[in-house]
Parts: C-alpha cells; sequence; structure tokens
C-alpha cells in the first residue's frame, strides 16, 4: 500500500506546496533561518554618526534588532553627554547670573536670578527626557531582542530595577535565540 511518492529531493517543493523538508535549503541555497530585512537588522560596528542617525531613524520601532555599538553610541550620546553639557550650561548661567546680581549689591535679586536660571534649565532639562524617552526605550528594546531576550526585561524600570536590562544589554547579540514570531 502506497501512501505517496515517496520523499522530494532537496531543493524542490513537495508537491502538496508546502514548505520544503527540514534541513533542507531555503530559496537562496541558505541553511537556517532566513536572513533578516534591512529595517530591523542590526548594524554591527556602527560609527558614532550612524548610532545616532538610526537612533531618530527608528524612533519608536520595538521590533528588530540593535547591534552593542548602535546602543552604547546611542547611550553615550543622548544619555550621557547631552544631559552634562546642559547641567554645565546650567551651572555657569547660574552663577553669571549670580555673580551680576552679586556684585549690584542685591542679595534677593542675587538669588532671584539663580533661581530663574535653575527654573529655566529644570524645563529644558524636562523637555530633553520627555524627547528623549521613547527612542531610548526602544532602542533598549531592540537591544535586548539582540541578546535574545524579550524587551519586557525593560519593565524593571518600573520597580527601579533598571540596572537588570542594562546589564542584559551587555550580552553579546544572538539574535537567532529570540524570534517574535515564536511568541
Amino acid at each position: 500500500m502506497s501512501y505517496g511518492s515517496g520523499p522530494t529531493p532537496y531543493g524542490e517543493q513537495p508537491p502538496y506546496g508546502g514548505q520544503p523538508p527540514y534541513g533542507a535549503p531555503n530559496q537562496f541555497g541558505q541553511f537556517g533561518a532566513p536572513a533578516l530585512t534591512p529595517d530591523v537588522a542590526p548594524l554591527p560596528g556602527a560609527s558614532f554618526g550612524q548610532a545616532a542617525k538610526r537612533y531618530f531613524q527608528r524612533y519608536a520601532q520595538f521590533r528588530g534588532y540593535a547591534s552593542q555599538s548602535e546602543f552604547w553610541w546611542a547611550f553615550l550620546l543622548y544619555q550621557v553627554i547631552i544631559p552634562i553639557v546642559i547641567y554645565v550650561v546650567a551651572l555657569v548661567i547660574g552663577g553669571l547670573a549670580g555673580a551680576g546680581a552679586a556684585s549690584a549689591g542685591s542679595s534677593e535679586g542675587a538669588a532671584a536670578s539663580v533661581l530663574a536660571a535653575t527654573g529655566l534649565i529644570a524645563v529644558l532639562l524636562l523637555v530633553y527626557s520627555l524627547v528623549i524617552i521613547v527612542p531610548s526605550i526602544a532602542v533598549m528594546v531592540r537591544r535586548l531582542h539582540d541578546t535574545g531576550k524579550s524587551g519586557l526585561f525593560v519593565l524593571f524600570y518600573l520597580i527601579g530595577l533598571g540596572i537588570v536590562p542594562l546589564v542584559l544589554c551587555c550580552f553579546e547579540s544572538r539574535p537567532d535565540l529570540y524570534r517574535p514570531e515564536w511568541s
């Protein structure tokens, strides 16, 4: 009793139009998982400029992967360097405002001008934080995907354990361990 014509050779489609047998090369002649499309693929060895550009190009893209260089360059620039520059500017403006008012002989005026400068810098930092919060979370989620972890690890920030996803972002790239179609 025969149930079919037998197995199909590798590279040929089965007669019923399904997928090729397990272990057969895909349509590109490659074995293993299919290649990632450019819109979700990481950019290994990204330069500082490329990482900064991709940070805003993928502003709210939570799917896909981000290489170590993409994540760390963006983290360094947008969450370390720019806030430090804003704080330095705040100190300079506050110091100049206080020195100018103190030289005029008014201690109340000096305090008021320092308070006004501090308030201005606080507003600038708040606006800056609101602008970068979405792309910062998105690049961290993509980096976690690249390490083979779920992006839900970002939720550790809500309970005060933000160091956990940051440490996970240090792991080596293993995008083969995280495939969103599996979930």
